[in-house]
């Protein structure tokens, strides 16, 4: 059976490069790492891509890769998403596990269906999916055309037009049901609970920079 955990702002900043001293980040990583009786705890270079990197025994140590979702069959590996207000989602199998960094590009490249099928191809059967805290549909106001070039090609992302807010949740919800995945929602806005991180939160209110973290691992 995977474990799953999900910081919050208790827990400390997972984030690098965002205000606070590289060498207390990792020192908080590895401790998290020890924490949790892992061998190794592999972070993502994020960048709102839709690239899905396989884990083996080999990239397992290295501690940081480029992608926005890993996958792995590895006992022992944990997999880490970090997250401001996008949305983590953590899936697991029969045969493998993935962490998923999923915001507004992500969903609309395929990110949950790409990572989908990476399981598939290493057996993963029996898909279960928590989606973690984020940025809720009352929260996450967006530009016009920006919400209509979404809205008209996600209608699942849609709420109203004259409010132009976009609901990732439900959106990323549908794409992990119809690719045959069980998928529980959280349903915890960043944003309104102090609790977590929020990107959006920082650039209103002045306060430093923040990443939580969601993590998986066989």
């Amino acid at each position: 059976m995977a474990g799953i955990l999900f910081t919050s702002v208790n827990w400390g900043n997972f984030g690098l490069n965002i205000g606070e001293a590289e060498s207390a980040v990792l020192d908080r990583r590895n401790d998290l790492a020890k924490s949790l009786s892992i061998d190794s705890l592999v972070f993502m270079t994020q960048s709102h891509s839709d690239i899905v990197n396989i884990v083996d025994i080999v990239t397992s140590s290295q501690p940081v890769v480029e992608a926005d979702a890993v996958v792995t069959c590895e006992k022992g590996v944990g997999l880490a998403v970090l997250v401001g207000d996008c949305v983590p989602i953590l899936i697991r199998s029969t045969t493998c596990v993935a962490a998923i960094h999923a915001g507004r590009v992500g969903m609309t490249n395929g990110i949950v269906s790409k990572t989908i099928d990476a399981m598939k191809k290493l057996n993963g059967e029996k898909f279960e999916a928590v989606m973690g805290p984020s940025i809720c549909s009352d929260c996450y106001e967006v530009s016009e055309e920006m919400y209509k070039e979404v809205a008209n090609g996600f209608p699942r992302a849609a709420t109203t037009p004259s409010e132009h807010k976009l609901d990732l949740q439900s959106e990323l919800g549908y794409q992990l049901t119809n690719a045959g995945v069980e998928a529980l929602n959280l349903g915890i806005c960043t944003l309104e609970s102090s609790e977590y991180f929020s990107h959006r939160r920082s650039q209103r209110s002045g306060n430093p920079e923040g990443r939580q973290v969601g993590v998986i691992w066989l």
